[in-house]
């Protein structure tokens, strides 16, 4: 089961796929955006990542979406869940980042609400993780305003991260 298209109150996400690379590669390589999320991408790391989010699908049948305003079709930014080891154990994550332009508009605040049902009513997780480094106060305030409970500090990336849990 893969859900290709989803929407929210004010954007389109579509499943990612190479038509999407010029977009995918300009966000890895932004520096505001890339700042919280290991650096910026050369063009081989974003490869990687993007056959790395297009096995999460052909695996669990759920990656990351691109979201585009529905009223202007811009870019927006990316979210989704995805399985990964945090902190020793396989959880399902859910991951967003928004072009700068974007920011404090509440808008991952939608996408994260929007994944987190996908999550629970399609696909049925007990719990979805999200974590961010412990100095990104932005996007732990985002966690919050969606319904994360904080759960602990953790090294992750050989960073410290944040890291709060959703239950359904």
């Amino acid at each position: 089961m893969q859900i290709e298209t989803i929407e929210t109150k004010r954007l389109k996400g579509e499943r990612i796929n190479q038509s999407h690379w010029n977009l995918w590669l300009e966000m890895g390589s932004n520096s505001e955006v890339m700042a919280t999320l290991g650096g910026i991408w050369s063009q081989e790391k974003a490869k990687e990542k993007m056959r790395w989010n297009s096995e999460q699908w052909r695996c669990y049948g759920h990656g990351q979406w691109m979201f585009f305003e529905k009223e202007t079709g811009s870019f927006v930014g990316r979210g989704g869940i995805r399985k990964m080891n945090v902190n020793g154990k396989e959880e399902v994550e859910l991951g967003y980042a928004l072009m700068p332009k974007y920011w404090g508009q509440e808008l991952a605040i939608e996408i994260g609400e929007k994944t987190l049902s996908i999550a629970f009513n399609k696909f049925h997780y007990p719990s979805v993780v999200c974590l961010t480094l412990v100095e990104n106060k932005k996007s732990e305030r985002v966690m919050q305003k969606i319904g994360f409970t904080f759960e602990d500090n953790i090294i992750h990336a050989n960073l410290p991260h944040v890291l709060y849990r959703y239950k359904n």
